[in-house]
């Protein structure tokens, strides 16, 4: 754990209270589990856990946060005091370099424990491991799902890490030995290179990494992380001058700018681009633009710079409410899910009155954990609880949701609901994005009215697509470099490079029990079970933390393991508790009073009703807007 400086001191019944509660869920989950408890002890048990991992797995890795990182300058002016900087630099006043691009990459397990796997980190075969454990035999879909679910999390997760890795060429390779049918020579990948600077002798055992975005919930994926690349968003591709009235261009048929020499779509960040990622960016420009049309009409004294700054933050905000009360929920369908995570946004007043009356409560309340249950993170004091803030490998580690990607999307016509066009997700990837619009003569209402009919893929084992282990990427722009990879196995050996722990420990980290045998680790699948152990070579330690969590047996209604989610209870609230423009400069004096209410009001079915109404059919009896949608018959 950091200093105390980075927290927050609370008073002594706030303390006592909250040991209360962890010794009493310490002894209830001797026997119970929490998912299989009442709805409201669940709350509070989940409520037990984030006191214990703030407490237990918050490890900083970084230097001096109060001096500029390379290449990464605090931004003199317009006063970074009321606005979100490109590079994330100055969120935190006192400390202006956290969270910001270069700034390292933390964790949620003692740094004793991420030296590199370096004496097994072959072993077993990670190729071997993705064609036996991961390749999809029969698509599994996630029935309780739509495809806009899987397309949001890249979106979300392409705005919060990039590890920085070796040139390609530079000799710094990981050689993978041949260990399956599509790499019968094996595969070549770069290292994850680690930050130069030796900041303390952990550094030298335990090697941390920088990231490469900032690292806050910003939005940068839209908007950029450069001033260069915001400013070249913000321009006309038809005049060569800023957009007026602070909005992002977006051409007259509806698009994103596209890149005349590769034939790609600019955005703030466009890796691994596909058409899922295509529909929602744009429909965030475009939510960009309709927020700096309702400012310029209601807050007749901001400029247009102001403007622009004001409407990404309130997009941004858009994005963490829908990812906090609406994704999440979604795909950790649980009855303690939703009272949980609306609490974390709006409170529990909120959640069961309105956000008006927990925002009148909230100005009498004096700041504890307590009160962002009950008020809501944006009424509260913002707080690091004891380590300066940053995004985490293990973070990292339990995201990597690849299975979520189906084998192929069908275009439908939202009008009659007949099918335009199959495409393989190969056929819509990278370039070819906007092939549905071009060949099939879609529309953007056909593509989004498709996602939300259509499945992901579930979240488990043997369910990772063909088309990602076998994956071509576009040639590298500076040295023409095409790289081939398996990305199943890319995840697999990433993890043991960068020092996450492998499965049982993980568990243990997290106050789990470790599984006991193949059989728990299946589930009670005996071929599965039969399977790893012949693959692990008969050693339960040294299975990976994304098999482990692949196999695992979910809580009811989850789309993905409690161990996983163990993390997400920690960095969920973390994310928000952490960030001034969520919590002390979530206010009317930054936001606008007009800003806050547009806020209030949104959500993922307003936001895309507002820019595509023909689709209000397909909300009909549609409780979250990221389970399936009612088809046309």
């Amino acid at each position: 754990m950091a200093d105390k400086p980075y927290a927050k001191r609370h008073g002594f019944f706030t303390r006592l209270l909250e040991r209360l509660i962890v010794n009493h869920f310490r002894r209830v989950n001797q026997t119970t589990e929490w998912h299989r408890l009442s709805k409201w002890t669940a709350l509070l048990n989940l409520l037990a856990f984030r006191i214990e991992l703030r407490e237990h797995n918050l490890y900083d890795t970084d230097g001096d946060l109060t001096k500029p990182k390379p290449n990464c300058p605090f931004h003199p002016n317009p006063p970074a005091r009321t606005m979100r900087t490109a590079s994330g630099t100055q969120n935190d006043l006192q400390y202006p370099a956290m969270g910001c691009r270069g700034s390292r990459l933390g964790r949620n397990v003692p740094r004793s424990l991420t030296a590199p796997d370096l004496s097994r980190l072959m072993q077993p075969n990670p190729l071997l491991v993705s064609e036996k454990l991961l390749a999809r035999r029969d698509f599994k879909p996630a029935t309780s799902l739509n495809l806009l679910a899987g397309a949001w999390i890249q979106f979300q997760v392409h705005d919060w890490f990039g590890h920085e890795k070796e040139d390609l060429g530079s000799g710094k390779d990981l050689d993978v030995p041949k260990g399956n049918q599509f790499f019968p020579n094996g595969m070549k990948i770069p290292k994850t290179k680690r930050d130069p600077d030796r900041l303390s002798e952990l550094d030298d055992n335990y090697p941390a990494y920088r990231n490469e975005d900032p690292q806050w919930w910003d939005a940068s994926q839209v908007y950029g992380e450069t001033e260069e690349e915001t400013h070249d968003l913000r321009t006309s591709r038809l005049t060569g001058q800023l957009c007026p009235t602070g909005k992002l261009y977006v051409d007259d048929n509806g698009f994103l700018p596209n890149d005349p020499n590769t034939g790609s779509t600019v955005s703030g960040f466009t890796d691994n681009w596909w058409l899922g990622l295509e529909i929602l960016h744009t429909l965030f420009a475009k939510e960009h633009n309709a927020i700096c049309d309702h400012l310029k009409k209601n807050e007749r004294q901001l400029s247009d710079d102001e403007i622009f700054e004001t409407a990404r933050l309130i997009n941004c905000a858009i994005m963490a409410k829908i990812h906090s009360v609406e994704w999440t929920p979604g795909i950790l369908d649980h009855p303690a899910i939703q009272p949980s995570l609306d609490a974390n946004w709006m409170g529990l007043i909120g959640h069961f009155s309105n956000e008006a009356l927990a925002r009148k409560i909230g100005k009498f309340w004096p700041n504890s954990p307590l009160k962002d249950m009950f008020t809501g993170i944006p009424l509260s004091d913002t707080d690091h609880h004891g380590a300066p803030y940053s995004l985490t490998e293990e973070f990292n580690a339990v995201y990597r949701l690849h299975p979520l990607i189906p084998d192929e999307v069908e275009i439908k016509d939202f009008k009659n609901g007949t099918t335009r066009h199959s495409f393989k997700i190969e056929e819509i990837a990278f370039a070819k994005a906007r092939v549905p619009f071009t060949i099939a003569g879609a529309s953007m209402e056909d593509a989004i009215y498709s996602f939300g009919t259509a499945h992901p893929g579930a979240i488990t084992i043997q369910n990772f697509p063909s088309f990602l282990r076998d994956l071509t990427l576009p040639a590298d722009p500076e040295t023409g470099i095409q790289q081939r990879l398996d990305l199943g196995a890319v995840d697999i050996l990433r993890d043991r490079e960068r020092g996450v722990p492998r499965y049982n420990e993980f568990r243990r980290q997290l106050r789990k029990q470790p599984v006991k045998d193949w059989n728990e680790l299946a589930g009670g699948d005996v071929s599965l079970a039969k399977e790893l152990e012949t693959v692990y070579e008969g050693k339960l330690e040294d299975v990976d933390t994304m098999v482990g969590m692949f196999c695992e047996p979910l809580p009811e209604g989850f789309g993905f393991s409690d161990t996983a989610f163990r993390i997400f209870i920690l960095m969920a609230s973390r994310r928000l508790k952490s960030d001034r423009f969520f919590t002390t400069d979530y206010r009317k004096e930054i936001y606008t009073e007009s800003g806050l209410e547009w806020v209030r009001r949104a959500g993922m079915k307003q936001i895309i009703l507002r820019h595509h109404p023909r689709l209000e059919f397909a909300f009909q009896s549609v409780s979250n807007p990221f389970a399936p949608w009612r088809e046309r018959q």
